[in-house]
């Protein structure tokens, strides 16, 4: 039974069993297109969680939120300037606690955001 038998079951009321559900979920869950959905999924949430992280090192003196996307801004873009490309040639440096999260960021390989207005909607949202 595919997923979409499942929803119109429901939705015309019949009765869906739990493990018709489950079966449905691992499925999905299963095929390579649901773990890759899942791993991206993961890969946000962790960039957003790194985000974050930044976002509390460079904002401990409680600046608003719209001034801490501001500090966000400029911080992911010396970031990506400057250290991310040393970092990618193998150049070890010493990090900066905002630096560290900013690279654990970048490493989940999605696109970290670099405007202020897109930071601080994440924010807002955490």
């Amino acid at each position: 039974m595919s997923g979409f038998e499942v929803l119109l079951r429901l939705a015309l009321g019949e009765q869906v069993t739990q493990t018709e559900a489950l079966a449905v979920l691992y499925r999905d869950a299963c095929s390579r297109d649901g773990v890759a959905r899942m791993e991206r999924v993961a890969r946000i949430k962790a960039r957003d969680n790194a985000l974050c992280d930044a976002a509390a090192v460079l904002g401990v003196d409680g600046p608003g939120t719209w001034v801490l996307a501001a500090r966000l801004e400029a911080a992911v873009g010396r970031f990506d300037a400057r250290i991310w490309p040393r970092l990618r040639a193998g150049v070890q440096c010493d990090l900066a606690p905002s630096d560290a999260a900013l690279h654990r960021a970048f490493l989940t390989g999605e696109r970290v955001p670099h405007t202020q207005r897109r930071l601080y909607d994440l924010l807002l949202t955490r």
